[in-house]
């Protein structure tokens, strides 16, 4: 699936991951999914890995329909959200910035870009020092 997510409980934590083409349609399955999963909580961290997107949809009206529609429902669960995309390749540089800049304070949500997985889960509060070890270390957890 082009789109995916993990809920990392103990982490407060929302892990999605794009890959191949970004289409809008993918984002929204993939957010109303997580919305309605029993582990989501208001005020969770969202990581947002789009290090392996190949390219994006380019309906640009169709993007900022997505993001105003996750920043209502957001916006319902009066908590903060801080979303950190981690992009390190110029398409997705572009889209997180697309993203970020379809944000805004007043729908609850602090969006920032890292260009690195140790810069992205340390803007989040996490030792790990890559993504893969962050999921290693919840797996040692939950056993």
């Amino acid at each position: 699936m082009p789109a995916s997510f993990h809920i990392l409980p103990q982490h407060n934590l929302v892990y999605v991951r794009y890959s191949g083409l970004m289409l809008v349609e993918d984002s929204l399955k993939a957010f109303g999914a997580y919305a309605r999963h029993p582990d989501a909580r208001p005020g969770q961290r969202h990581l947002i890995d789009l290090s392996q997107i190949t390219d994006m949809e380019r309906d640009f009206a169709r993007v900022m329909q997505l993001q105003a529609s996750k920043g209502a429902d957001l916006a319902m669960r009066e908590a903060e959200t801080l979303m950190v995309y981690f992009a390190n390749t110029p398409v997705s540089l572009k889209a997180a910035a697309l993203a970020k800049n379809g944000w805004s304070a007043s729908q609850g949500v602090i969006a920032i870009v890292q260009e690195t997985e140790e810069a992205a889960l340390s803007a989040l509060g996490m030792v790990a020092t890559s993504i893969d070890a962050l999921f290693e270390e919840a797996l040692r957890r939950a056993t």
